[in-house]
């Protein structure tokens, strides 16, 4: 009888990790269709036209310079009321730290590859915890658990750091239909600027 039971347990683990990956999965493809998505405000096209003056007689007139590529946005200037579709992950960091935990170094690696396929993309990383504790600590904690997750994403994935913004919310935007003291509200939302 209690082998059976054990078995039950074990295989209930077992559904709900693929629950969870596949999950992962499915959050993955999302991110994926909101960074190949096209533009609301596509950026203007740089339009260059080149003047030659041909001051000497006989001298060969000089070939117009290339046009400048526009180059990595930056992306810290963005309005707060942009346009954005958010997809969110449960980044695990560890107990109480803005260190990234190894169980998400791998997810984290994931997105990057997605965030790669945009180069000229903005993302804002929004860090959020539940409303346990102190409001000020959590707000703090969010906000470095945010910028802990963009530093591994720029310096273990070579991701432009000008691309990511990252934003602590601390308990202020806890997920809809959930009770803020869950801790289903601690997670990290990617989101992919559109307009």
């Amino acid at each position: 009888m209690k082998s059976r039971f054990g078995l039950a347990i074990i295989l209930a683990l077992m559904t709900s990790a693929g629950i969870v990956q596949a999950s992962d999965e499915d959050k993955l493809k999302e991110l994926e269709r909101a960074m190949n998505a096209p533009s609301e405000a596509p950026r203007p096209k740089m339009r260059t036209r080149a003047i030659v003056f041909d001051n000497q007689p006989g001298a060969p007139a000089e070939a117009p310079a290339p046009a400048a590529s526009p180059g990595p946005r930056d992306c810290m200037s963005l309005p707060p009321d942009v346009r954005s579709v958010g997809v969110d992950f449960a980044i695990q960091f560890n107990v109480g730290s803005a260190t990234v935990s190894p169980a998400s170094e791998v997810t984290l690696s994931q997105i990057a590859r997605v965030l790669a396929l945009s180069p000229d993309r903005c993302v804002i990383v929004e860090g959020h915890t539940d409303s346990t504790g102190n409001y000020d600590k959590n707000m703090t904690l969010s906000r470095d658990r945010a910028s802990s997750v963009v530093n591994f994403i720029t310096v273990r994935n070579g991701i432009d750091r000008r691309r990511l913004v990252p934003v602590g919310k601390g308990s202020s935007d806890p997920m809809p239909n959930l009770d803020s003291r869950d801790s289903k509200n601690r997670r990290v939302v990617f989101k992919v600027v559109t307009g």
